[in-house]
């Protein structure tokens, strides 16, 4: 047989699809039972990488189909020995092939397991970061930048000020952390901003519960592919059981334990908001859990500032915290983390057309996984923003602006352009304040991680506030045809950027291997990178060499280009790959030519070419090649 049906369509039979057991002379017993397992749970059930499900899902169904075939020979009265070995020998074909794929995706899926572990120690090594306080234990969700990080999150700020603040005019503020509770009261945040916990009652740990449940019932179903389970897991991830005495019910009923096999006890609300004490008096405050609520607090200032005009934006970055229950993904899940928001006050008669700015992204493409596609295929669709407005997938022009700025910010700073979409929040998960939510979402090992977002608050922060302040908020319009004065309250579009899961991603997407080689290294943009350039003496303690060194670096400060300088001992070989290791796009040597020439060579951190340049002309070659890497080979020529 030399065609396979497959649900109608037809698949040419390769004669070199190896059978199952050619596998196992090649890999332990162990192993080999441990993929046979994982490829049965994958025919049965969605494989994680969406793509990658779309594109076998027809083999699955054939797979399933030409299994029961199997199954009713063999039950049969008196079944064919040559129809019964046709058949199975056509299921060892399509299992073969299934199997040829989803070794592939295992395979890549191992490596990446690897390659994060290594990842996560040179992050440690070359102190980017680490937890907090690890003298003492460490604190989770508590995370020090080290030097590397600290300069590389000042350059992503400084990018991001540039991409937003600057080019679009916006105003920035910086507010207080302390938070009286009454603001808290009024923004809605000290009733509604929770997560539901619940503890081991041995060791009293706790734990966040849709993270515990998904947890478990994914491990419950690699033994069983209970279809009550499956449903069960898709209402969590879809953020549908919610109701806490439904909660105890499903833990109850399928005898969910805490990691440490222990019982549970009941579900609980936790509130996310660290509560303090203000003054002598010990009024009660909190540590806020956003930034926005301060430029909330000064919006009559702002509007008067901008001589009582919409649209404008505020800008605001800093600390917020949220005492998340069981903090365990590094920088992408913290306490205490960096934010950078935006709040664009508009006119709600002119917030979902007619947005001046929104031609310049009305041609981009992007990733979108919108609600419906959440609820019934699960495929995110590649589409022009412009027509997303037009078919209604999308609101607000201004919404659209924003995604398509976040879009293109975070491309240029060295996120994979194909590991990132926009994910539409579903009803019920949508904050207190919003009524359309947008996350962009980039995809790791930690799976997909939101790293911004943009929420359309509507007028309900400056309205609970005028309410519970007493304060008037509102503002005014003409009304040209009645020559009058309308007062209302504002709308608000409101992008936010998580500072931390952004850098995470970054080096993660950007964590290479050198080809023909198992040494790595960060290949991270010149405009990101902590430091753009290394200076290296040939012979760190040969004095002749100093003098240039000095020189260099004086120039390359006179043009404000942040450089390290490496005169620790070690090869030259050594020495250029603690610089890859740190980022650094470009390693200058000085050389014993240098001492005739005055010259210096450049090294390219990514491709390892080299260039000699004049001393005098290395600030200059550098901000080119900052601007424009493809300058590298008029310098080369």
């Amino acid at each position: 047989m030399n065609i396979i049906k497959l649900c109608g369509r037809s698949l040419i039979k390769s004669t070199s699809v190896p059978r199952l057991t050619k596998y196992s002379t090649l890999i332990s017993k162990k192993k080999e039972e441990k993929i046979k397992k994982k490829i049965q749970f994958y025919i049965q059930n969605e494989l994680p990488e969406k793509e990658l499900e779309n594109e076998l899902s027809d083999l699955k169904k054939s797979i399933r189909i030409q299994a029961e075939i199997v199954r009713t020979l063999k039950n049969g009265p008196s079944p064919s020995q040559l129809e019964l070995s046709q058949a199975v020998q056509l299921l060892s074909d399509q299992q073969a092939m299934f199997r040829q794929r989803i070794e592939k995706y295992l395979h890549e899926e191992e490596n990446q397991n690897i390659g994060t572990k290594k990842l996560e120690q040179l992050l440690k090594e070359r102190f980017f970061y680490d937890q907090s306080f690890s003298l003492y234990g460490g604190v989770a969700g508590l995370y020090d930048l080290g030097p590397l990080g600290c300069v590389m999150q000042n350059n992503l700020l400084s990018e991001w000020q540039k991409e937003f603040v600057l080019r679009d005019r916006i105003f920035q503020i910086d507010c207080s952390i302390l938070t009286p509770e009454q603001v808290l009261k009024a923004s809605g945040h000290l009733s509604k901003f929770s997560d539901i916990m619940v503890r081991d009652l041995n060791t009293n740990e706790s734990y966040r519960v849709d993270h515990l449940l998904k947890s478990e019932i994914e491990k419950k179903l690699k033994k069983s592919k209970n279809q009550t389970l499956i449903q069960l897991l898709e209402k969590i991830e879809n953020s549908h059981l919610t109701h806490l005495n439904e909660i105890d019910e499903v833990i109850r009923k399928f005898e969910i334990k805490s990691p440490k096999n222990n019982q549970l006890s009941a579900a609980s609300p936790f509130n996310l908001m660290f509560k303090t004490e203000i003054g002598s008096h010990a009024n009660i405050g909190f540590m806020r859990p956003e930034t926005a609520q301060g430029i909330f607090m000064n919006f009559k200032r702002l509007y008067d500032f901008n001589q009582r005009k919409l649209p404008f934006a505020v800008a605001q970055v800093g600390k917020s915290f949220r005492n998340e229950i069981s903090p365990k993904s590094g920088l992408i899940r913290q306490r205490e983390f960096l934010m950078a928001e935006i709040e664009h006050f508009v006119d709600p008669v002119n917030k979902n057309s007619n947005y001046e700015k929104f031609h310049l992204v009305e041609k981009l493409y992007v990733n979108i996984l919108d609600e419906h596609s959440q609820l019934n295929s699960k495929f995110t669709q590649k589409i022009q923003l412009g027509e997303a407005i037009d078919r209604k997938i999308i609101k607000s022009e201004i919404t659209a602006y924003y995604m398509g700025k976040i879009h293109n910010f975070c491309i240029k700073a060295g996120i994979s352009k194909d590991k990132i979409r926009f994910r539409q929040h579903l009803c019920n998960e949508m904050a207190h304040y919003a009524n359309e939510c947008w996350d962009l979402e980039c995809l790791t090992s930690y799976g997909w991680i939101e790293c911004a977002g943009i929420a359309d608050r509507s007028d309900y922060d400056l309205k609970k506030h005028s309410e519970f302040s007493g304060s008037d908020l509102r503002a005014e319009r003409i009304n040209k045809t009645q020559n009058t004065k309308e007062q209302f309250f504002p709308h608000v579009i409101e992008p936010s950027f998580g500072i931390g899961r952004i850098m995470y991603t970054i080096l993660e997407h950007n964590f290479m291997t050198r080809s023909n080689s198992t040494k790595q290294f960060f290949s991270l943009p010149y405009q990101i990178a902590p430091y753009k350039c290394n200076i290296l003496p040939l012979n760190e303690s040969d004095e002749q060499l100093k003098p240039f060194v000095r020189n260099i670096s004086d120039l390359l400060t006179e043009n404000g280009i942040y450089h390290k300088i490496d005169e620790n001992s070690g090869s030259i070989g050594r020495r250029y790959w603690r610089s890859d290791e740190c980022g650094i796009p470009y390693v200058i040597t000085v050389d014993y030519d240098t001492l005739s020439d005055r010259k210096a060579t450049i090294r390219d951190r990514d491709s390892i070419e080299q260039i000699r340049i004049k001393i005098d002309d290395i600030p200059i070659v550098l901000m080119h090649l900052g601007k424009d890497k493809k300058t590298w080979q008029k310098y080369k020529n």
